[in-house]
């Protein structure tokens, strides 16, 4: 697998220097996974989830009940499956792998650049 990394230069301003990118790649990355029990698209985001991780170990996911909470409940009860990274939201209700990768790497590039 070839990576590319391209850097943009947006209002003029790049946060990042090549030798963050070695970073990017070893810090590990914790996901934040809604779910509730009986809900057929949370197990197939789950699927999902569980060969990312198995490809790609520094993904630790956190997996959250929102039954368990009622105010998670309330939030989410129409979003499931919700994926989180760092507090933002990626994806809800479907979460593909080739849309989840798209993601996670927009995402991990996105807060070095201003």
């Amino acid at each position: 697998m070839l990576n590319l990394w391209i850097y943009v230069n947006i209002k003029g301003k790049v946060k990042s220097k090549p030798s963050d990118t070695e970073s990017m790649k070893t810090e590990p990355i914790q996901l934040q996974f809604y779910t509730k029990p009986d809900c057929p698209l949370c197990d197939e985001a789950k699927s999902v989830l569980q060969s990312l991780v198995a490809k790609a170990p520094r993904f630790e996911v956190e997996e959250i009940d929102i039954t368990r909470n009622l105010g998670l409940f309330t939030k989410y009860k129409h979003l499931i499956p919700v994926l989180k990274m760092e507090g933002k939201r990626l994806s809800i209700h479907r979460i593909g792998r080739r849309q989840l990768l798209w993601q996670l790497r927009w995402h991990r590039l996105r807060k070095y650049l201003i």
